[in-house]
């Protein structure tokens, strides 16, 4: 009976181990164009880049870098890699939401003159992102040898 008990309870963990997590989210076609809107709109690839770009001078002086290699990192920062995190966070929003959103944003920013100053569309779940990828930036996994 004990062993039967230990076969079962081996069986159900190793199917509950092997199930992958699902894949993100992604929008669909339409509103990947909406998202790109107001990714221009917000001038969010620059607060990404001047994000990254603090936490890994941040970095360098608090480690004491040379400027070679905080030069690197810096030089690291693609926008490209991190574009999915905003993707997936608004897969899930229909397009007149993300109509509403351009909108509501076009009208915030339009007398900020300076892109530090934009307003941008911000939760929890791309800061979590935004943090992790900054983190991985500074330990400088997106640096590609030439």
């Amino acid at each position: 009976m004990k062993n039967i008990l230990l076969l079962l309870t081996f069986f159900v963990t190793s199917f509950a181990f092997a199930q992958a997590p699902p894949p993100p989210s992604m929008p669909t076609n339409d509103n990947k164009v909406l998202i790109d809107e107001l990714i221009k709109v917000t001038e969010f690839e620059n607060y990404f880049t001047e994000y990254c770009k603090n936490k890994v001078e941040q970095a360098a002086k608090e480690s004491n870098w040379e400027d070679g290699k905080t030069q690197q990192i810096i030089e690291s920062i693609k926008f490209k890699y991190f574009s999915n995190s905003i993707y997936n966070a608004f897969a899930v929003d229909s397009k007149e939401n993300l109509s509403k959103t351009i909108i509501l944003f076009k009208s915030m920013n339009e007398n900020r003159k300076d892109s530090i100053l934009k307003m941008i569309p911000i939760n929890a779940m791309i800061q979590f992102n935004l943090d992790g990828f900054a983190k991985s930036i500074i330990e400088g996994k997106y640096i590609i040898n030439k």
